[in-house]
């Protein structure tokens, strides 16, 4: 099985404070990645953001779906700002990918078969749907990336061509320096994947 080439990039709008958050962990034969915004900006933000990404960190092997259904239910009984979510369990061996995005985080594949996979209203912590995991696969060379409401949603493969030959931490920076929004947090996890 092939190393997982990997980066989670941030950008706080204000100083050190970023309501954006990130992990990734790698369980050797699958990953868990996982995107947060928090509602807002600056110090409480962040701490809203530290409470989600703790969280996600400690019941990342969970089943997607009990996984944010938790993490609700915690942001309510923490009293910590809502969030919107982007979570995915990636078999490495396989490509077999499994995802579920809350809210205005976007999740999308780049790469010989392109998608933008789709994303259901809501804000964990306030309000959310029944809750329900999607299925893709990642294919030999694929991009999968991650992003929040920071980053422009609409930028196109043909804005920034040489992305399916760059490495993971050149294509995060560049989104970000590239597609970021000069008024917001922006944030992103990029994956390169290769079986």
């Amino acid at each position: 099985m092939a190393v997982q080439d990997y980066c989670i990039r941030i950008r706080p709008l204000v100083r050190h404070y970023s309501g954006d958050t990130g992990l990734v962990v790698d369980s050797g034969d699958t990953m868990f990645l996982a995107l947060a915004d928090a509602l807002g900006h600056g110090r409480e933000a962040w701490e809203s953001a530290e409470i989600v990404r703790r969280y996600m960190a400690k019941n990342h092997r969970m089943d997607l779906a009990e996984l944010v259904e938790g993490l609700h239910d915690h942001v309510r009984r923490k009293g910590a700002r809502g969030a919107v979510i982007g979570a995915c369990r990636l078999e490495k061996k396989t490509g077999a990918l499994r995802y579920l995005s809350i809210g205005d985080i976007t999740i999308r594949k780049f790469g010989a078969t392109p998608k933008t996979l789709v994303s259901i209203p809501g804000i964990v912590g306030e309000a959310t749907r029944t809750l329900h995991q999607r299925a893709t696969r990642l294919d030999d060379g694929d991009v999968l990336a991650l992003y929040s409401d920071g980053v422009n949603y609409h930028f196109r493969l043909e804005d920034y061509p040489l992305m399916l030959k760059h490495d993971a931490s050149t294509i995060a920076r560049n989104i970000i320096e590239t597609f970021g929004k000069d008024h917001d947090d922006a944030s992103c996890i990029v994956l390169r994947y290769r079986k």
